[in-house]
C-alpha cells in the first residue's frame, strides 16, 4: 500500500471523455435524381450512410439489353415475397428499351410492368427517401431520370385486441394498435360511408410521422378542420414519436392542469365523434385517437354509456360524478370539518373520532398526506409491476399497510376509510388524464381545507370553476354549453338521451349538417297506427 502522506504523480488512464466532435455543419447541396444509375446509387449510400448502416439492401437488377438498375428497401420493413415476385420478377420482363425511346417507355413501366397496386413515379429525391423510410422500396433504372417508389411495408405488430383502458361489456371489443391504416379502416368499417375524408399529415421535420385527420365532409364545420390541419402544419419539431406529444403542441394553452382534447382507444367511440360533427386524429405507432374539440363533460363520460338505456345510463353518469367529488372533496372537507365546523358532526361520532385519534401523534392534515401519498405509491407501484404481481400489490399492500399504521397509531382508522374512499372515487374517472387532475386538485383542497376550513374550500372551488370558464378547446368553450340558459342543453351535456330522442347534432360545434336523425325516429309506431285506421 502506497504512503498517503508522499506525492505520487497520477498516472494515465484510458478514461473515456465525451467531448465535442467539433463537425463543422455545412449544408446540403441540392441533389436531383439523375440519369447516370452511379450517380443516383452513391447519393442512397451516402444518405443511409452504407456501408456502415447494415439493414439497407440495394438489390442490384441487369435488365434487358444490359440495362441496370437498384432496388432499395429496408430489411425487416418490407415484404420480400412482395419485394421478388411484384418488383425485381416483373422487372426482369421489360422489352429492351433502347435510349431514344426512354422518354416513352419510363411512362409506361408502372402501368405495364410493375404488377402492385401501389406504385408512383418520383421525381424528388427527398419524398423517396421519404418512402423508403416508412417501409417502401424505391426502384432506379440507368438512363432514367425518375425513381419508381412502391409501398411494400410489412413490419410486425400487434393483433386487433380488446380494449385495455375503456372496457365495456356491450358493444364492440376492437381497440386500435399500432399500424395506421388499420386504425383507419376500422373506423371506416363503422361509419361506411364516402364522405369520410382521411386526409393525410405529416409531422415532424426529420421523423415526418405519418398520419390521417379524419372528419366527415358536408358534416364537419370547415373553419374546424382548416384550424386542425393549421396547427397540425405549424409543428415545428425534429420527431415526434406519439399522438400523446401533438395533443401537447395543439392545444390551447402551454401550462394546464385539465387536458382540453380526449383521447381514445375505440374506433367507435371515434365514430360517434366524427358523426357530431368533430375531427379525429390517428397517428402511425400510436393506439389511440384524438379528438378535436372537447368540453369538459364529455371527459367524463364512458364508453359504455352509448350501449345501455338512457335510465341506466344515467343512473352510472351520477354515481361516477358522485365518486369523482368524492376523490377530489372528500379530504379537504374532512379536515375542514375536523379543524373549524366541529359543531357539524354528531356528538357521538365526535367522540369516535376523538377517540381514535388520542394516542395519534401527528396533526390531521400530516397523517392525512402521508396516508394519501402511501396510496398513490401503492398504485404507481401496482402499474409498474407485471399484471398478477400489479393485482396483488395493491390489494395486499393496502391491506398491510393500513392494517399496520392504525395498528402502531401512526393514524386513525378513520383516516383509513376516508383513504379508502377517496382512492375508490378516483378509479371511477372515465378518463386517465383526468385522473391527475383530480390528484392535484385533491390536494390543493386539502391544503385549503386545512387552513381555511368550508372558507377555502369554497374560494377553491370558485378559483377553478373560474379557471374552467376561462378555457378554449379549438374555438369551443370547455364548460360548453355552459354558461347559457337553456336548461335542456345543458341537460343533454351532462346526461345522455335517449337514443330516438338525437335529433340535432351540438350546435356549440356549429356543424354543417345540424340534423343528425328524422324528429319521429320511431316511424314504425305511427306506420302501424295508419295500418290499424
Amino acid at each position: 500500500m502506497k504512503n498517503p502522506f508522499i506525492f505520487h504523480e497520477p498516472e494515465e488512464n484510458n478514461k473515456f471523455v465525451l467531448t465535442s466532435s467539433k463537425k463543422e455543419w455545412k449544408p446540403e447541396e441540392k441533389f436531383k435524381i439523375s440519369r447516370n444509375l452511379d450517380e443516383n446509387e452513391e447519393y442512397i449510400k451516402k444518405k443511409f450512410s452504407l456501408p456502415e448502416n447494415n439493414d439497407i439492401i440495394i438489390r442490384k437488377i441487369m435488365l434487358k439489353g444490359n440495362r441496370k438498375g437498384f432496388a432499395v428497401f429496408i430489411d425487416g420493413m418490407v415484404s420480400t415475397d412482395y419485394v421478388n415476385s411484384h418488383i425485381i420478377e416483373t422487372l426482369l420482363f421489360i422489352p429492351l428499351i433502347t435510349d431514344e425511346d426512354i422518354k416513352i417507355k419510363k411512362e409506361e413501366i408502372i402501368d405495364r410492368f410493375i404488377a402492385h397496386s401501389q406504385a408512383q413515379a418520383v421525381e424528388d429525391p427527398e419524398t423517396v427517401l421519404e418512402e423508403i423510410n416508412f417501409g417502401g422500396c424505391a426502384v432506379f433504372i440507368d438512363g432514367i431520370d425518375i425513381a419508381f417508389s412502391m409501398d411494400v411495408r410489412n413490419w410486425g405488430h400487434r393483433s386487433i385486441d380488446k380494449p385495455e383502458n375503456e372496457q365495456t361489456i356491450y358493444g364492440p371489443q376492437e381497440a386500435y394498435n399500432e399500424m395506421l391504416r388499420n386504425n383507419s379502416a376500422l373506423v371506416r368499417k363503422i361509419l361506411k360511408t364516402e364522405k369520410l375524408v382521411c386526409e393525410g399529415v405529416k409531422i415532424g421535420n426529420v421523423s415526418k410521422t405519418r398520419g390521417v385527420m379524419m372528419y366527415i365532409k358536408d358534416v364537419t364545420n370547415e373553419n374546424l378542420v382548416n384550424e386542425v390541419r393549421r396547427r397540425l402544419e405549424g409543428i415545428n419539431v425534429d420527431y415526434i414519436f406519439a399522438i400523446e406529444e401533438v395533443g401537447t403542441l395543439v392545444q390551447d394553452t402551454k401550462f394546464s392542469i385539465t387536458n382540453h382534447i380526449l383521447a381514445t382507444e375505440r374506433p367507435d367511440r371515434t365514430a360517434r365523434y366524427l358523426a357530431d360533427g368533430r375531427v379525429a386524429l390517428l397517428l402511425n405507432g400510436s393506439p389511440n385517437a384524438l379528438i378535436f374539440p372537447t368540453n369538459a363533460f364529455e371527459l367524463t363520460h364512458a364508453a359504455s354509456d352509448a350501449y345501455m338505456s338512457s335510465f341506466f345510463a344515467n343512473t352510472a353518469r351520477v354515481i361516477r360524478l358522485i365518486a369523482m367529488l368524492l376523490s377530489v372533496l372528500l379530504p379537504g372537507t374532512y379536515l375542514a370539518t375536523t379543524l373549524f365546523h366541529q359543531e357539524m358532526i354528531p356528538t357521538y361520532l365526535i367522540y369516535s373520532i376523538s377517540a381514535s385519534r388520542e394516542n395519534v401523534p401527528f396533526p390531521s392534515i400530516v397523517e392525512l398526506i402521508l396516508m394519501d401519498f402511501s396510496f398513490e405509491m401503492i398504485r404507481e407501484a401496482g402499474l409498474r409491476m407485471p399484471g398478477t404481481i400489479g393485482s396483488t400489490l395493491g390489494i395486499v399492500g393496502g391491506l398491510i399497510l393500513g392494517q399496520a399504521a392504525v395498528s402502531a397509531k401512526i393514524v386513525s382508522p378513520i383516516m383509513i376509510i376516508i383513504i379508502a374512499i377517496t382512492g375508490i372515487g378516483s378509479f371511477a374517472t372515465s378518463n386517465y388524464t383526468l385522473g391527475w387532475t383530480y390528484r392535484i386538485l385533491r390536494l390543493a383542497f386539502i391544503v385549503l381545507g386545512s387552513c381555511l376550513g368550508f372558507y377555502g374550500i369554497g374560494i377553491g372551488v370558485f378559483i377553478y370553476s373560474v379557471y374552467l370558464a376561462s378555457l378554449n378547446s379549438f374555438g369551443i368553450k370547455f364548460l360548453s354549453p355552459l354558461p347559457g340558459n337553456n336548461i335542456k342543453k345543458i341537460k343533454k351535456s351532462i346526461f345522455i338521451e335517449p337514443l330516438w330522442d338525437k335529433q340535432y347534432r351540438p350546435d356549440y360545434l356549429k356543424p354543417e349538417d345540424k340534423v343528425k336523425e328524422a324528429k319521429i325516429s320511431r316511424s314504425w309506431i305511427f306506420n302501424k297506427a295508419d295500418k290499424d285506421d
